[in-house]
This record gives C-alpha cells, structure tokens and sequence, in this order.
C-alpha cells in the first residue's frame, strides 16, 4: 500500500486486517530502524524485543533479529528508494538491488506469512519506489495499493503535533511546501512505476471512508484474497483490534468501534494562504485524482475512537 502518509493507510490496513486471512504488518520498510535498532511499540503494545510475533519471525527469518545486519539493509534500501532514484528507475530500471538484499526481504516477507498463518500480507510501508524494489523479489506476489488524499488534507495532518506512544518524541512534521511537494512526487511516480493495471489500483481516501464496504472489497478483489470475515458492525462502523503492527499512525495502537467520516477539518484550519500554496503546487495532479482547486468549507468532522 503506497502513495504519501497521513493519507489514511493505518486505518485502512488496520481495516483489512480483520478480514479472515489477511496480516496487516504495518510499516516493513521500518522494521530495520524502529524495530531492530530503536525496539519501538509493536501494535500490540510490547517492544519490538519482547514481541512473541516478532521474536518468531525473526527466528525464522534469520535465527534472531541479532543475526541481521539491519544497518546495511537500512543503507540499500535508501540507496535503492530514494526519491532522487525514481528518475533513474523510470528511464533505465534503476540500480540492481543487491542480492543479499532481495534475499532478506524474501526470508523476512516469508516468515511473516509462515507466523501470522495469512496467505496476504498488507505492508503498508507507501514510498512506490520501495514498493517497486520489492516487486523485483522473484518469489513475492507484489501488488500495488495506491491510496491518494486531497493534498490540503494531507498537509494539514503534516503541520500538527501528534505525540509518539513509545517515547518522548512527537511523529514527524512537515511544513506544507514540503508535503505538498512530496505528495506531487510520490503520487506523480506511483503509476508510472506500476504500469501493469494487474498490480496497479488507485483508490481515494475520500471514497473509501464514504463507501467503505465497497471499497475493502474492491482491494480484496485486486489482490486476489476471498477470505471470509468482516469487520464492519455498520455500514460505516468498524470494529479494530490491536495487531502486530510495525510504525503507523499512533492510534494503531487503539481498538474500539471506529465511524469513518472524512475529516473537513483542514478546510477551516490550514489556514486560506497555506492552502492556497499547496493548491498551487499540486495543481498539476489535482485534476487526475478529481480534487477541485476551490474548495468551500466543510464541517468540523474527525475519525474518533470512543473510549
């Protein structure tokens, strides 16, 4: 699952989760540095160390997580995703990743599927061009979610203050010239390193959180899952629970009932110059996603999670 973040792919991995034989894994890309290195929160609420989920797999997958040199899979994989590559891996394929690389990735993508039991694996990690490298794994079944937000609704998301759950730290901010730049490049690369319409489905958050239902069984049918198991209690409401999730958005780390509901209130609290910058910015693509350039004020709505 790609595209830019704060663009709802927590929720909507958390969403498919819930389907019977389906393991949403959270962030892979980020298992190196935040798991391995850092020993975060998994979803679960454990460090990363103390994980029965994660112990095993990394028992699998390399005889233990201190059997892997996660600081040079962290140095292929920048060298390899980089958004500066995108341009090269457009025009002549990009850099060969390395051997050693793709063959950590199997092991690891492998005994993810082998501990969860589920035959899809939803990694919600968003850079395309990691999800590009980890298409060239010859025995991995790759396919491409791309989950597109209206850029002022993203940027928004970018400029607030949202607090870590497993340490002093706050989740990263972005000013809007950065984001919106960003979600211009990234959304801008996405289709064109996923030409084969096989491996390749665009879906917008705004439609997903209005027509859920439909929406997680159009994914399912994309990626070829006909597993059993729903985790609507309404035609909007979801119930969650925690899962063995790797970075995200903090309330992975909730569970309850949650009503999706688009959030509007970006459309009031950017701000009317910041929203005219990102507008400015992602104008060349707004029109491809059927985003409007003028847009009129919302109501004050948000995703909650009742308590």
């Amino acid at each position: 699952m790609g595209g830019t973040g704060r663009s709802g792919s927590t929720l909507l991995a958390r969403i498919l989760d819930r389907v019977d034989g389906v393991f949403a894994a959270g962030e892979l890309r980020y298992v190196w540095q935040r798991g391995v290195l850092e020993d975060r929160l998994c979803g679960c609420g454990e460090p990363f160390s103390s994980c029965p989920f994660w112990t095993e797999v990394m028992d699998r997958a390399f005889g233990g997580r201190n059997q892997v040199d996660a600081q040079q899979v962290i140095a292929d994989q920048r060298a390899l995703t980089r958004l500066r590559q995108v341009p090269r891996i457009l025009t002549t394929g990009g850099r060969a990743a390395p051997g050693d690389y793709l063959r950590t990735l199997s092991a690891l993508y492998r005994a993810v599927a082998d501990v969860s039991g589920c035959e899809l694996v939803v990694d919600s990690s968003k850079l395309p061009s990691y999800g590009f490298v980890l298409a060239q794994v010859p025995d991995l079944d790759v396919r491409f979610v791309h989950l597109v937000r209206d850029p002022r609704g993203t940027a928004y998301s970018w400029s607030r203050t949202k607090a870590q759950p497993d340490g002093d730290r706050d989740m990263q901010r972005m000013s809007v010239l950065k984001s919106s730049s960003l979600w211009l490049a990234w959304n801008a690369s996405a289709p064109a390193l996923f030409p084969d319409p096989s491996r390749y489905c665009m879906i917008r958050y705004e439609d997903l959180v209005a027509r859920p239902r439909d929406f997680v069984d159009q994914i399912l049918d994309f990626a070829g899952h006909t597993g059993n198991g729903t985790p609507f209690v309404g035609e909007r409401t979801v119930s969650l629970e925690r899962s063995h999730t790797v970075a995200g958005n903090p309330n992975r780390l909730e569970s309850g009932r949650v009503e999706l509901r688009e959030d509007h209130a970006w459309t009031t609290a950017l701000g009317r110059s910041r929203r005219a910058l990102v507008t400015a910015v992602t104008t060349p693509l707004l029109g491809r996603f059927d985003y409007p350039r003028v847009v009129k004020h919302g109501p004050l709505r948000d995703l909650t999670v009742p308590q």
